[in-house]
């Protein structure tokens, strides 16, 4: 048993190639706890009709596909990946149940299928508590090896996640903060907005290297993304908009 993501990054399978439509040849994943994902994905993602209360994932199944498959499948394009997901009702679970079990279905473009959907279709800006959820939650399978997405987009041996021991330091410090329902929220936040108000909320978790209400106005310097945020953000940069001139990617060569 490991965690859905680890200071190594989120965990990944090797897939079979499987028909979108069949039941066969899925590489199967159950969760713990089971992950509450909002109702809104039983519309979405389920094609079915969205209910007050929680949509709980007990299971994830895992496959890749050649081609797009044909709906009901709903596609997430995260930055430069493509996954395609479906719930389906579940009848089995390896943890307690606080909401209705549901398996869910990712097909990815390629056979390292890795589970970071499961944080995507929990929402960090409008449910902060759900997407931090999956940061803590552990799964019942051995995983392949582990995908960091941030060294798909830069040299991560030249950069802060090639620091003296990262894992424990800097790595553990990233996962704190997006398991942090309200650290999580303002650092998503800041990828999109990087108002006053957001820099000030930043400031006071630790997550913006800038207090707003000291620095002079005719410096012109909003700031950048603290060494902590910039570990936070390199496990879900596919999912939020450019921000590498904020990010501080420098190497740590003491901590």
């Amino acid at each position: 048993m490991g965690h859905v993501v680890s200071p190594k990054g989120w965990a990944y399978f090797v897939t079979n190639e499987v028909d979108p439509g069949s039941k066969d040849g899925w590489r199967a994943v159950r969760l713990s706890p089971v992950l509450a994902l909002p109702p809104a994905r039983l519309a979405d993602v389920g094609g079915q009709c969205a209910v007050e209360g929680e949509v709980g994932v007990s299971e994830v199944l895992l496959g890749w596909a050649r081609g797009e498959p044909p709906p009901p499948w709903f596609e997430l394009a995260l930055g430069w990946r493509r996954y395609w997901v479906k719930l389906v009702p579940a009848y089995g679970a390896s943890a307690p149940l606080s909401a209705p079990a549901h398996r869910l279905y990712i097909l990815c473009a390629d056979r390292r299928c890795d589970l970071s959907p499961l944080f995507a279709l929990a929402d960090p800006l409008k449910h902060p508590q759900y997407a931090a959820a999956v940061i803590r939650a552990h799964i019942h399978a051995e995983s392949d090896g582990r995908w960091m997405p941030i060294c798909d987009v830069v040299e991560c041996p030249k950069t802060v996640f090639a620091s003296p021991n990262y894992d424990n330091t800097l790595g553990k410090g990233a996962l704190d903060i997006l398991g942090d329902p309200e650290k999580l929220y303002v650092l998503v936040k800041l990828t999109y907005d990087r108002s006053k108000e957001t820099r000030r909320a930043g400031y006071r978790l630790g997550l913006w290297s800038l207090n707003p209400d000291e620095v002079p106005k005719n410096l012109g310097e909003t700031g950048t993304f603290t060494t902590a945020a910039t570990a936070a953000l390199g496990y879900i940069i596919h999912m939020v908009p450019k921000v590498d001139r904020y990010l501080r990617l420098q190497p740590i060569t003491v901590l």
